[in-house]
């Protein structure tokens, strides 16, 4: 299970727990949701591709590190378990920082990306994210 879906997507994906503008009022998808995947889908296409969705992600960090010291500690993200917490940890230091949290995510996009065209469609997102 990648660490969206076990913890980090609570703060995270979602930044990008995302579905298109049109599709919200089928999907009765919440306002948090519409909000999120407005922001992170620059170009106003429906899709998220990997640029926008790494300029989402890098904003997620910096909102999260509160003491703005450069890397996130567990009680920075609230709602992860230590076991994700450690899997994004790749140095095994207690904290992550932004390169270890960007590589995280993008195992939830290419997790996300079902038919792996590089980009996340509406359908993707909302098998994935469940938002």
């Amino acid at each position: 299970m990648s660490l969206l879906q076990r913890g980090l997507g609570a703060v995270a994906l979602f930044g990008v727990a995302m579905l298109a503008t049109h599709a919200f009022a089928q999907t009765g998808m919440t306002s948090r949701c519409r909000e999120d995947f407005e922001t992170a889908d620059r170009n106003r296409d429906g899709r998220l591709d990997r640029g926008e969705f790494y300029e989402r992600v890098v904003e997620q960090f910096f909102l999260l590190d509160k003491d703005k010291n450069g890397f996130l500690v567990r009680e920075e993200i609230v709602g992860v378990s230590p076991e994700v917490f450690a899997t994004a940890d790749r140095g095994g230091d207690g904290r992550i920082t932004l390169q270890e949290f960007v590589n995280a995510r993008f195992v939830d996009f290419g997790a996300a990306d079902g038919n792996g065209d590089g980009v996340l469609s509406v359908e993707e997102i909302q098998t994935y994210s469940r938002c």
